[in-house]
């Protein structure tokens, strides 16, 4: 009888494990009933006296009801007969304040019951409800007048007290108001309390009229901005440079009097001009970003350490970091701000950390799966027993699609030592360097970061895309996991192929996409990997179809998305196109007119006007540029567009120079003529 009841009991526990819902974060704790509440039959009062903070989690869930059921909740009589029934504790607490650091702060816990009754919620502050609200989208089973909720009691808190996600809104395309607007709304539902807005000259300062003209945003967008993040418990923290990584200002013959180097990249510390510029930015920047925090950078300032080195030995470039660092600490904290600065000098000045402010916070950032490395920038401030944020990131810097195992790894590591020394926040990187790339390919690697955060720890990355995809595109979750797991699949492929000489640039296959592939150097290399550039190839095409299948039944929201993932399995598939078919245009020519001695229609294989090899480049740059103008206008601001349409234009061109010297040749040759030169010395493919 016990091992009946026994074998019972690990059936039904089986059975409601195949039907729970898949939930990101995963809570602390989760414990499931037999008894569901339908969806239909669920209703709210909105009592005349909350706060708008409460106001916006009630919609919120209005919104998501609304979406699956199809009518949306009934407003309940009064609170007493409503069926969404929600208690919080004390007023406030919508953001994370500076006194959180302790970690003991219970402002985001969270209580969620639901039985056949209703759905219940207990937290101690709007922002626990709008957690939960959060949670509870992802329980909603079913569609129309028959979705339910599954019975469940929920207890939930985060794992990490600051979790943020640092946009970069200086160095790629700048995302529209609206672009921002959905990213923001997309780290909501993993439960991200900070969004740092990385900024060089990307915002417009008064007195300054030629910083961001129509290559930024103004203050009232910023503003704009910030009233979006508060609504949904995100910080909008500002994360300037106000040392180095402000070549866009000192390239301006107007500001270039304040650099160390000749329209170089750093301030120089020792001119009052420089720091009479500072106070008033600070100014305007506290003003602007009401919140407790901001992050000044201070990172990779080396053209001051170059220029002491080599050049100027009256120059302390240790001291003056320390000495900039002083004195921008001290502005900020007559705004009452508290600082956030890098620490990677630290692998120049192996005493820099001992030397910061005290109210200073360090910020390790180290963007490779590697432990050495971020032990190395770890143990100087353990040492010091500072506390202080940890920042990996998305590997989108030197890919098309970001590397998976690599940014998985990197985020894994830095959050384990992040957990295991107790850091402060975590920080998760999304840079824009090539400009070419889409954000929103890191969309799912900002998630996978996000609720890592929250839980404390990964989620399965072997099978994080089928959950995620379960989560974020219920009604296309299968064509969307493939296509992810195909994009991934084929930047592993393109990564056997390029980006292994970069030399000091950024590591990546993107680096060398654009470069000429009939180069002895790219013919070479074509040749060795020419089964991974068409495995590259099958894999795009591969998502790309998965894509195109989801589009027919995916939610209208989600259009927008799996275009710009179109675009990006596109251009994938065309940096391996370029290469694969100079080197077979070049096979074709020589293997004919070298070896076999004979004019066999090459030229029919080669400039066809519809479908020779050369077209073939052609028109899938052509077709290629105007999706990724579209691509690129549904997600940024026009700012630097034409930087990168260009780049197709000048493709364009060059395949059609060659494709008319290859006409040219024949018109001028006889009928029956033999080259005796190959291809490439011949025509010399000019890239």
């Amino acid at each position: 009888m016990l091992l009946r009841l026994l074998a019972a009991c690990l059936f039904v526990t089986s059975v409601l494990a195949q039907n729970t819902p898949v939930l990101l974060p995963q809570p602390q704790m989760v414990r499931y009933s037999e008894e569901k509440f339908p969806v239909s039959l669920l209703t709210v009062a909105m009592p005349p006296a909350a706060s708008a903070e409460v106001r916006f989690a009630l919609q919120e869930l209005k919104s998501i009801v609304g979406e699956r059921t199809g009518t949306g909740i009934k407003n309940a009589s009064s609170s007493a007969s409503a069926t969404f029934q929600w208690v919080i504790r004390r007023e406030g607490g919508a953001l994370p304040e500076v006194s959180e650091r302790d970690g003991k702060s219970t402002r985001e816990h969270y209580k969620l019951t639901v039985s056949n009754k209703g759905v219940r919620v207990e937290a101690q502050t709007s922002a626990g409800l709008y957690y939960a609200v959060q949670t509870l989208r992802q329980l909603i089973s079913g569609e129309g007048k028959t979705a339910f909720i599954p019975g469940v009691v929920v207890e939930d808190r985060p794992a990490l007290t600051y979790r943020g996600v640092m946009m970069d809104f200086a160095h790629g395309g700048l995302p529209t108001i609206a672009e921002i607007k959905r990213q923001i709304d997309f780290l909501a539902r993993w439960k991200t309390n900070q969004y740092y807005f990385y900024n060089e000259v990307s915002i417009e300062l008064k007195g300054f009229p030629n910083i961001a003209y129509r290559s930024g945003y103004t203050q009232a967008q910023v503003r704009e901005i910030i009233a979006y993040g508060r609504q949904r418990h995100m910080d909008v923290v500002p994360f300037l440079n106000l040392y180095g990584h402000l070549h866009e200002l000192l390239r301006n013959e107007q500001y270039a009097g304040l650099a160390i180097g000749q329209y170089g990249h750093e301030l120089d510390p020792r001119k009052s001009a420089t720091n009479a510029l500072l106070k008033d930015w600070i100014s305007q920047y506290a003003e602007l970003f009401p919140g407790p925090f901001i992050h000044v950078g201070f990172d990779e300032t080396w053209e001051t350490k170059r220029i002491a080195d080599d050049k100027d030995a009256r120059i302390n470039s240790e001291d003056l970091w320390v000495q900039q660092l002083t004195f921008v600490q001290a502005e900020l904290k007559k705004y009452g701000k508290t600082v956030l600065a890098w620490t990677d000098m630290n692998n120049y000045y192996p005493d820099i950390i001992q030397k910061i402010p005290a109210e200073v916070i360090p910020v390790l950032w180290e963007y490779k799966p590697d432990t050495v490395e971020i032990n190395r920038y770890l143990r100087p401030i353990l040492k010091e027993q500072k506390p202080f944020f940890i920042q990996p990131a998305v590997s989108g810097w030197g890919h098309i699609y970001p590397d998976a195992d690599y940014t998985y790894d990197n985020i894994d590591l830095c959050l384990q030592a992040g957990v295991k020394h107790k850091a402060l926040g975590f920080i998760h990187s999304v840079w824009t360097d090539p400009v070419e790339p889409f954000v929103r390919a890191s969309w799912l690697f900002m998630a996978y970061g996000c609720i890592g955060a929250w839980q404390g720890n990964v989620p399965d990355k072997k099978h994080f895309t089928e959950t995620y995809s379960h989560v974020m595109y219920r009604l296309v979750a299968g064509p969307m996991q493939k296509a992810f797991d195909d994009l991934a699949a084929a930047n592993e492929a393109l990564d056997k192929c390029l980006g292994r000489n970069t030399n000091g640039m950024p590591r990546g296959t993107i680096i060398e996409s654009w470069s000429n592939p009939f180069l002895p150097y790219y013919l070479k290399n074509t040749l060795e990997h020419a089964a991974d550039f068409r495995n590259a190839r099958r894999l795009s095409e591969s998502a790309q179809a998965e894509l195109i299948t989801a589009l027919a039944t995916c939610s209208p929201g989600d259009t927008a998305f799996i275009h710009s993932m179109i675009v990006t399995a596109r251009l994938m598939r065309y940096s391996a196109t370029r290469f694969l078919w100079a080197k077979t245009i070049c096979d074709r020519w020589n293997e004919s007119m070298l070896e076999r001695k004979k004019n066999d229609f090459v030229a029919y294989d080669l400039v066809y006007p519809c479908h020779g090899l050369l077209v073939d480049v052609m028109d899938e740059a052509g077709e290629l540029k105007t999706a990724y103008s579209e691509a690129w206008r549904s997600e940024y601001i026009p700012y630097r567009l034409n930087t990168m349409l260009g780049r197709f234009d000048v493709e364009n061109g060059l395949w059609e120079k060659l494709s008319l010297k290859v006409i040219d040749y024949r018109v001028e040759s006889k009928p029956d003529h033999v080259a005796d030169q190959s291809f490439e010395v011949l025509f010399k493919p000019d890239f």
